[in-house]
């Protein structure tokens, strides 16, 4: 059992999902709030499958540049993080998640720039492979402000990050290492590449990544391109029993400093 198939929460919105090796997940999103449109999905899931003791720990991150075309808004340029897990409720699969949608700009009548936070539920609707569903190639590695190696201000954490534009320039995948609690581990998101030729001073940014200790963690937040200033809210995410979802997931929030440009090695 894994998070592959099709999945719709509250709001009627979709995700169809593929599950990898190692425990990559990637896949689309069709919301029916707000914009509509499809857009990219890249995260983790561990790979022990939920039990009704223990859940599937799993992150997600979203770039909200619909894939479709079609008229654009100020929300093309925002991302989201996503942290929780799949668990067994009342002999149903359910996916529970903290979502963490990073606004980079004011989007008139809707919001002010911010990072908002919202409990989003999924019910399976089908457990079928998405068919042509992979993650495309990006081109050669972008000289983009988000590129390089950054260190949390209490030195904990280290972020290694390379950024590829997705075809046509519509965001870009980030990818990479993050080195906190001792452990190394690969880091999978997207970020808006499009920022300052959109006027923006906020790139927003989410990736995740897959801890060996059995969980996942989402960050999401915001590179100021004024100051160089990264902020991060920092979803994590393990396991546990259905009756305990409500301790899933615990929030925090990281800022970091440049400590080398360019991509890593």
């Amino acid at each position: 059992m894994t998070v592959q198939g099709l999945w719709q929460n509250e709001y009627g919105s979709q995700m169809s999902l593929a599950a990898y090796p190692g425990g990559l997940v990637f896949g689309t999103y069709s919301s029916s709030t707000g914009s509509t449109g499809k857009y990219y999905v890249v995260g983790w899931q561990q790979v022990a499958e939920p039990t009704s003791a223990a859940g599937q720990p799993v992150a997600l991150a979203i770039d909200w540049h619909s894939i479709t075309g079609g008229q654009g808004d100020p929300s093309w340029n925002w991302t989201s993080g996503l942290s929780g897990q799949l668990s067994i409720q009342n002999n149903a699969q359910q996916l529970v998640l903290a979502h963490a949608m990073v606004a980079s700009s004011d989007f008139p009548k809707l919001c002010r720039a911010g990072t908002y936070i919202d409990k989003l539920i999924y019910q399976r609707v089908s457990e079928a492979q998405p068919q042509a569903l992979e993650r495309p190639e990006g081109g050669a590695a972008a000289a983009d402000p988000l590129a390089g190696t950054w260190q949390s201000s209490d030195g904990a954490v280290l972020l290694m990050l390379q950024v590829q534009p997705a075809p046509d320039n519509m965001f870009g995948w980030v990818s990479g290492k993050v080195q906190a609690g001792g452990g190394t581990f690969i880091v999978e998101g997207v970020t808006d590449i499009n920022a300052r030729s959109s006027g923006l001073y906020l790139q927003s940014v989410s990736i995740t990544a897959l801890t060996q200790a059995g969980g996942v963690v989402a960050y999401g937040g915001t590179l100021d391109l004024r100051s160089g200033a990264l902020t991060l809210l920092v979803l994590s995410s393990g396991a546990t029993a259905a009756t305990a979802t409500y301790v899933q997931t615990t929030a925090g929030q990281l800022s970091f400093r440049r400590i080398a440009d360019g991509a890593p090695d």
